[in-house]
């Protein structure tokens, strides 16, 4: 693992004060944390379909509203190119232009729905890494991803924009990675779904663990894909069993197929 800082807002309620305790059992640093009682605390319900996949997300975020700039920039003065800042999409648009125009560290960021996905585009030149599932890509590049020239298109799309490594989550068609050195369409088995919920969040966190480890984006992909599938495999959200010797073992059983796109 890593050592991670949560910059965020807890409220002072009941479940503010369980998730900052959860957070540093966990190991997370929440020095930096805003203590608030403006909001109740964040909360996100998730309504999945027979197939055990998200149909409808509903969420309440206001509470972070109360992190100002000068709370956020506080708490990420000290990063530097050695270090990753990961974006939350549920960060105001103003707040996530400071920290991308301001902060120090390599930025990461996942825009989590279409209608957040617009937030990033007069950042996406200072984001290192991007994760719009296959949806919030069309959504920003207006292409809609049927097959491999669509697939080059759209990543050529946020490269040209300036995002240095973009991921575009394809659901069962695996994942797109592209950088400047190439594109690639990494595909896998089918995975035995229990819960989708916080399969993308487990992507990133594993990715930007790798690619901290000094792996290349390649590697770091197929570890992310072996983690994200090893969570939504379990019947839980909260208090998923992952640890790095697992998500390692679980490589080989995903039945990796690489192609390179032209």
């Amino acid at each position: 693992g890593q050592k991670v800082r949560f910059v965020t807002a807890f409220s002072s309620d009941f479940y503010g004060k369980e998730m900052k305790k959860d957070c540093e059992a966990l190991g997370m640093d929440c020095s930096y944390a805003k203590i608030s009682d403006a909001y109740p605390s964040s909360i996100y319900l998730a309504i999945l379909d027979e197939k055990r996949d998200m149909r409808i997300a509903m969420s309440d975020m206001r509470i972070l509203d109360e992190l100002t700039p000068e709370d956020a920039l506080n708490g990420v003065k000290d990063l530097d190119e050695n270090d990753i800042l990961v974006l939350d999409a549920n960060l105001s648009e103003t707040l996530l232009h400071e920290l991308a125009l301001k902060a120090g560290g390599l930025k990461a960021a996942d825009p989590v729905s279409i209608s957040k996905a617009k937030r990033f585009v007069p950042i996406l030149d200072k984001l290192q890494i991007f994760k719009p599932n296959q949806f919030e890509s069309a959504s920003l590049t207006g292409i809609t991803i049927v097959d491999e020239h669509d697939a080059v298109r759209s990543l050529n799309w946020f490269l040209e924009r300036g995002v240095r490594e973009v991921i575009i989550s394809m659901a069962d068609r695996g994942i797109l990675l592209g950088t400047q050195e190439g594109k690639y369409w990494i595909r896998h088995r089918i995975i035995d779904l229990e819960n989708a919920t916080g399969g993308g969040d487990t992507f990133m966190g594993a990715y930007v663990c790798e690619r901290l480890n000094g792996a290349d984006p390649r590697a770091s992909a197929v570890y992310a894909l072996s983690a994200a599938v090893t969570a939504i495999e379990q019947n839980s959200v909260r208090k998923r069993q992952l640890n790095d010797a697992e998500v390692r073992e679980g490589i080989a059983s995903l039945n990796i197929e690489e192609k390179i796109l032209l």
